[in-house]
């Protein structure tokens, strides 16, 4: 397989589409992956010559929709950006290089604070309103109907399904606040989904959900008050595979619904180390069997780090193709040196890696936007000053 490399980009620091696919394509790049639709944040941009501060719309899209697709009660929203000009349209228009679609489902404050009933619950039934909960029925059709529109619409290479489960508790919201540490036992516990539609599927697999519910509750509240209590072992395994059959389910059925020129892959993650992945209900190896494979975000300390996350995610997938994707961070809060990318790229490349992208196009610095030319150059062939 030939080498693939590529930014991942938000739209609204692509100011001028086709140039900037042009220059990226003169750097050594073959692939772009574009957000298509994505949460709230505040970014700052050391590079872009319109916003040095973005603060994005909360749960917006940025394509344009032919409107052939039906959504349900859950609609999207398009990015008032969007409305001005249509970055996504003319990114796949240029056919410089393939486009690939980022697009974000299950965490969305906008459609979970219009619909709290489909949002996460914790043990006391707080909703979690930027976490749209992948058991719902609404939230399913939601993601389904969302992803086949990107399709129908976009001459796009593939859709890249960030957050198809639950986001774990830490997983971030709007300035959040709290003076309780939270052991990792802990935000476990509180990053788990007691909503009606878990709880009565949970128990219609033969899962004591209540039970659960009120281990949960005890053991946090011991947690936050510096003493401990368990739950049953046994039981939160069996909650966690359970949901983990969910997404992979979900992830299924996008992947059918989806016209089948446009390949379906999924970001396997939005914490770290890969171990973990499970409490977001992320079966690795099942979601990369009824998809188009893995994209994965190798965002670690150093090389040797990466590599060994790398290598846990290649273990369970061992017998399994495709040979995952993988996503690099150059700059902090992952990367302090050229050195060190240059070391993480050495690393991924002798395990086989063969797509690699690079996050993210609009936030990194100068600098190290220079790091990833050079680093670029060099896999191509062309000597690391030149």
């Amino acid at each position: 397989m030939d080498l693939s490399l590529g930014w991942y980009a938000y739209p609204w620091n692509l100011h001028d589409p086709a140039g900037d696919l042009a220059r990226m394509r003169d750097a050594g790049m073959t692939h772009l992956t574009v957000a298509t639709s994505y949460h709230a944040g505040k970014f700052i941009q050391p590079r872009d010559p319109v916003a040095r501060v973005y603060f994005p719309e909360d749960g917006a899209i940025y394509f344009r929709s032919r409107g052939r697709v039906r959504h349900g009660a859950l609609k999207p929203q398009m990015a008032a950006v969007t409305g001005v000009r249509d970055v996504l349209g003319e990114l796949c228009a240029a056919g410089t290089m393939p486009v690939r679609a980022w697009t974000v489902l299950n965490h969305n404050t906008r459609l979970g604070m219009a619909h709290p009933d489909c949002t996460v619950r914790n043990a006391w039934g707080d909703a979690y309103v930027y976490s749209l909960c992948p058991a719902h029925p609404l939230v399913r059709d939601h993601a389904v109907a969302l992803c086949t529109d990107i399709a129908d619409s976009l001459d796009v290479e593939s859709l890249l399904l960030e957050t198809p489960g639950w986001l774990t508790y830490a997983h971030g919201y709007h300035h959040e606040f709290a003076q309780s540490g939270l052991p990792a036992e802990i935000e476990e516990l509180l990053g788990l989904c007691f909503c009606d539609h878990c709880r009565a599927g949970a128990t219609a697999a033969g899962i004591d959900a209540d039970t659960l519910r009120l281990q949960a509750r005890a053991a946090i509240d011991a947690g936050l008050a510096g003493a401990t209590a368990a739950v049953d072992a046994d039981l939160l395994a069996a909650f966690h595979a359970w949901r983990c059959g969910i997404v992979t389910a979900l992830c299924a059925e996008i992947r059918l619904a989806v016209r089948a020129a446009v390949a379906v892959r999924v970001i396997s993650t939005c914490q770290r180390p890969h171990a973990t992945t499970y409490r977001e209900g992320g079966d690795l190896r099942a979601l990369n069997r009824v998809t188009d494979g893995l994209e994965l975000p190798i965002y670690q300390g150093s090389a040797a780090q990466a590599a060994a996350d790398l290598r846990h995610v290649l273990d369970l997938l061992a017998g399994q193709a495709p040979v995952p994707g993988v996503i690099l961070r150059p700059g902090l809060p992952d990367m302090g040196s050229e050195a060190q990318l240059t070391d993480t790229l050495a690393s991924v490349r002798a395990q086989g890696v063969n797509d690699i992208s690079f996050y993210n196009f609009g936030l990194l610095p100068a600098p190290q936007i220079g790091w990833v030319d050079r680093a670029v150059r060099a896999l191509r062939g062309g000597g690391a000053n030149g």
